[in-house]
């Protein structure tokens, strides 16, 4: 009786709130309806799917989190089943005075054998989860709402949050403070599970609450324009919002108290009317997304083919494989598209995707490894650059599309490889699949990988992903794998040789194959040899460009080579200066700095470290740039073998069990591969994010694109270097102030000095013609 009373007034009290905030929702966005319509009729379709997919790893992972805990509880239950069950009892919670649905769950889930007093447990244990990982991800919003001057207030909330996630994931040693009722109804509330199981439920809750955020930010992001900048403070504000509303029992599913928060907190960085449009429209998204998790859920229970049976049992068997190819393939997604709009809104240029794609288009055309030199006029080698060979081996692939996207493309998807050797190396040799998903999660979020992988396109990107490769075949002792990657590698770029003899060496002494070793050392050391003291200042007419960098040590390899080990004292006082430093710093804090442990393979990396470290050039002591994709997989396998160890040390066996000390490890590795992507790295939220492809487009694009794929290909062009990797796929393309006077074509984006300059010149050559104007971007035609 008291039950149906009790739903009863909040049918009465619910259903009035929750017209009542539909009332004031419609009004608002009645009000400025042409706007609204308008941002509807151009919704961005690719950001509304991936929010859609968003809100369903959202359900996802909360069915996934239930059944965890049906599992810590000693039930069998297949995760098939329980998603479906718990995907079908959640749809109660739109009936007014059912919110929480805990009838339907408990109902459908005792006629599985499951106690009433387990469910009643597991529920209480599901919500408190959701408001305890609400709650974190919700600490992201503080920016937002407190200024820089208000940090006691945020410290004291994101310590309060602290002490309460610990605290709550540490129960036990709480549970024994209290005594008779107060020991039940503790009892009660709190999970009767381990440390390790507590964090981990926790840890799924964020996940969760982290992607309703993002669903949430790409929804809205579809209709109504969102900074980037604000990507993670407005993924706190959805979740602070949701967390408020689930709370908000006399409302079903919280409608119209988390929009209401929603449309103020938005209402500061755009017009009421539209934060209102967003907010409602996010709530319909999030309803149609749970209809087709329901629909997949009923789809994937219902069918019990071979097929679904052999997934499933993937998925049972090897759930961290599982993750990483998701993880990778959530990777590829976003960077591929990234890269793509770096392309398409000219943010990518004739140095240096434009020479690359030239090199791989002409090799394709029968002119190998030949393009049109960057600083000059004549067709030259690219072996007067580079030695990057791989280019040549990348023209067949090529083939099948020929537009630079397809060198991104291909950069995307190894650089994403590599997450999957990572994951393999550490399963093999720390023999823990928790700490090798961990370990292949922040090579994902290493800023060095994710800053090469956006910087256009260089072969030396794809050395991280081979040498990972060279090194699980050298471990497994599978020599022929290990060969082809290791010369892979080396067809990158002409200093990798160095690094290939070192393996050489390893593979003589270790594992002692001494004609092996030998051979591959004394080929590699000839070949490095050759292409820097031979080939490359044969091509280049002069010794290699780069060797300027190092000109404080001597003007040839020869010299340099000397200057740095004869001058010991130079050296050091180069290596310790403040930049340098920070460099180290950037480069070992991804791994909490465990490499230092086993410092033994940083030796590999120590040619390209030390020209890093000693170049005048500044950008090669910075992470922002390919030149520490020979370094990254090193530092890795230095990291790996550092836990090794730390293993055989008696520190090990002290005080904590090996799984509480893997268990250590992983939360170690992840807090510092979040703040270093946070610190470092260009995502969306991160301190310095690379965001302009998103914020920055060019008006013009499409005018420009049209005019440059008119252009035929027989003519020769010059062009500013944001044009000219649009226009490398020729025989002949000048890079400006270069070709003014012989180009078929000149085409320009007027952004700097240079391209005026160049604008003021061909205007008044009475040779050319303007042919295309339009804002920045002007076209001459040769008479």
């Amino acid at each position: 009786m008291k039950s149906q009373l009790y739903s009863l007034m909040k049918f009465i009290i619910g259903l009035p709130l929750t017209l009542l905030a539909l009332f004031f929702i419609i009004k608002t966005i009645l009000s400025q309806a042409p706007q609204l319509l308008y941002n509807l009729h151009s919704v961005h379709v690719f950001l509304l799917i991936y929010g859609i997919i968003s809100f369903i790893i959202f359900y996802f992972v909360r069915s996934y989190l239930w059944y965890r805990i049906l599992r810590y509880q000693n039930y069998t239950i297949t995760f098939r089943e329980s998603c479906y069950l718990w995907s079908v009892s959640e749809l109660k919670r739109y009936i007014p005075g059912n919110v929480w649905s805990f009838l339907g769950r408990t109902i459908l889930f005792q006629k599985k054998g499951i106690q009433k007093k387990d469910i009643a447990k597991g529920l209480v244990v599901e919500a408190e989860l959701f408001v305890l990982g609400s709650a974190i991800v919700s600490l992201l919003a503080l920016p937002f709402y407190f200024s820089g001057y208000q940090t006691v207030e945020k410290w004291v909330i994101e310590i309060v949050v602290l002490i309460v996630t610990v605290g709550y994931c540490y129960n036990k040693k709480f549970v024994s403070l209290f005594k008779g009722k107060l020991l039940k109804i503790f009892s009660f509330l709190v999970p009767p599970f381990s440390f390790e199981q507590n964090t981990f439920l926790v840890w799924l809750s964020v996940i969760a609450l982290f992607f309703f955020g993002i669903g949430n930010y790409l929804t809205i992001a579809s209709v109504v324009y969102l900074n980037p900048r604000l990507f993670l403070d407005l993924i706190g504000i959805f979740d602070f919002a949701f967390v408020v509303g689930y709370l908000s029992v006399v409302t079903p599913a919280g409608f119209g108290v988390r929009e209401g928060i929603v449309i103020v907190s938005l209402s500061k960085i755009t017009t009421a009317g539209l934060a209102a449009f967003g907010a409602l429209f996010s709530r319909i998204i999030l309803i149609i997304s749970e209809l087709f998790f329901i629909l997949l859920n009923t789809l994937w229970f219902k069918t019990n083919t071979k097929t679904m049976q052999s997934i499933e049992k993937a998925i049972t068997t090897y759930p961290q494989v599982m993750l990483v190819i998701l993880l990778s393939s959530l990777y590829m997604l976003y960077f591929t598209i990234v890269s793509f709009l770096r392309y398409d809104n000219f943010y990518t240029g004739r140095f240096d995707l434009g020479n690359m794609a030239q090199t791989v288009w002409n090799s394709l055309h029968g002119r190998i490894f030949i393009l049109t030199n960057p600083n000059g006029t004549e067709q030259i080698s690219r072996l007067a650059f580079h030695a990057d060979f791989i280019l040549v081996l990348l023209a067949p692939i090529y083939a099948l599309w020929q537009d630079p996207k397809m060198l991104l493309l291909i950069q995307t998807f190894v650089a994403a490889s590599g997450a999957f050797f990572v994951y393999i190396i550490v399963r093999d040799i720390l023999k823990d699949r928790t700490i090798a998903l961990v370990f292949s999660f922040i090579y994902l979020l290493n800023p060095g990988v994710e800053r090469a992988n956006i910087f256009d396109f260089h072969a030396v990107t794809l050395v991280t992903t081979f040498f990972f490769a060279a090194y699980y075949f050298f471990m497994k002792k599978k020599y022929v794998w290990f060969i082809v990657f290791a010369f892979l590698a080396a067809l990158c770029k002409e200093q990798i040789w160095v690094i290939i003899a070192l393996f050489g060496l390893m593979v003589f002494f270790f594992h002692k194959k001494r004609i092996l070793g030998a051979s591959i050392f004394i080929f590699s050391l000839g070949v490095f040899y050759y292409l820097f003291w031979v080939a490359i200042p044969h091509a280049y007419g002069s010794q290699h460009f780069a060797l300027a960098y190092l000109s404080d040590y001597g003007a040839n390899p020869t010299q340099i080579v000397k200057g740095i080990f004869l001058s010991p004292a130079k050296t050091i006082t180069t290596i310790f200066e403040p930049t340098r430093l920070a460099y180290l710093n950037d480069l070992f804090m991804p791994v909490g700095y465990l490499a230092l442990l086993f410092p033994f393979f940083l030796i590999f990396a120590g040619p390209d470290l030390l020209i890093d470290l000693l170049s005048n050039n500044a950008q090669l002591h910075e992470i922002y740039y390919q030149y520490t994709a020979t370094i990254t997989p090193f530092v890795f396998l230095s990291a790996i073998y550092g836990i090794a160890w730390l293993r055989k040390t008696k520190l090990w066996s002290l005080h904590m069990s090996t799984n509480r000390w893997n268990f250590f490890f992983i939360v170690y590795l992840l807090s510092f591969g979040l703040f270093t992507t946070y610190k470092m790295g260009p995502l969306p939220g991160a301190v310095d994010p690379n965001l302009d492809m998103f914020t920055r487009q060019l008006p013009d694009r499409a005018y420009v694109d049209t005019f440059l794929s008119q252009i035929p290909k027989d003519e020769s062009v010059a062009a500013s270097n944001d044009i000219g990797s649009h226009l490398s796929l020729r025989q002949t393309i000048y890079t400006v102030p270069y070709g003014l006077d012989r180009a078929d074509v000149i085409a320009l984006l007027i952004t700097d000095t240079q391209t005026k300059e160049a604008y003021l010149k061909v205007s008044k050559d009475k040779h050319y013609r303007e042919v295309a104007q339009k804002d920045d971007f002007v076209a001459f035609k040769r008479l």
